[in-house]
């Protein structure tokens, strides 16, 4: 609750994007079976990640005085763990995922999935979490607040860039509208896939789709550069995905 009230107040532009995934299912699926592919997920975040690097306002943060620019692209996912017999989500960091492969990256989740003892974030200590809740709630906040202004220190502590998922959950269709605020310049949602009929080469057919929710911040990103940066990840993500599965 207290990351809510320290991000509050933000200026985005939501963008309900359809993707089709139906060349790219396909394609992870060969992959796999040569031991060089992962997961769906692993693809769209690395997809995101190299449409971050291509477009650096996008791997950005900003407040009244400072505006940062990052080269490397740390994306902060939620990933949920069983811990002491009860799910629980933790956040993790892929670090600078574009000097990774597919499969790497892959791998990468499937280890943190593994470990209960490397949660990251900005109070990941159980210890001070427990610490912060007997300090008066304006403390916390203000402690907090200072932090985000310390650029550095959120790419460190939470990346920069956010993306959620709950593609694995569920196969309901419909968009998921994440939290958005603080600094940075972006987060995703991802939602689930399903077949659906399609427009695909002049014909009607049965086309896998994935419904995927792009947060920007307006401070930062105007509409012209949002589409540039949508268009590219759609390219990849439809057309292009055999840039990302070498």
């Amino acid at each position: 609750m207290y990351g809510f009230d320290i991000v509050s107040g933000g200026h985005n532009i939501y963008a309900l994007l359809e993707f089709d995934i139906t060349g790219l299912r396909s394609e992870l699926r060969a992959a796999r079976r040569q031991g060089r592919g992962a997961s769906l997920l692993a693809f769209l975040l690395k997809a995101i990640g190299r449409c971050l690097s291509l477009f650096p306002e996008f791997n950005a943060m900003i407040n009244y005085r400072i505006t940062s620019v990052f080269d490397e692209v740390d994306i902060s996912i939620p990933i949920e763990i069983e811990r002491d017999g009860v799910l629980v989500t933790k956040q993790y960091i892929i670090r600078n995922i574009n000097e990774k492969t597919l499969k790497e990256v892959g791998d990468e989740i499937e280890r943190s999935k593994a470990l209960a003892d490397d949660t990251q974030g900005f109070i990941a200590s159980p210890a001070m979490q427990r610490i912060l809740l007997l300090l008066p709630r304006w403390l916390v906040v203000l402690a907090l607040k200072s932090m985000l202004r310390r650029h550095a220190l959120v790419k460190r502590l939470s990346g920069t860039a956010f993306v959620t998922s709950v593609s694995m959950f569920s196969n309901m269709p419909g968009y998921i509208l994440p939290y958005a605020g603080g600094p940075k310049a972006c987060s995703f949602a991802i939602g689930s896939s399903i077949k659906k009929p399609a427009a695909h080469g002049g014909a009607i057919c049965l086309r896998e789709m994935i419904n995927v929710t792009a947060v920007f911040n307006h401070d930062l990103i105007d509409g012209a550069p949002a589409a540039r940066f949508i268009n590219e990840l759609r390219a990849l993500v439809e057309t292009r995905y055999a840039e990302l599965l070498g």
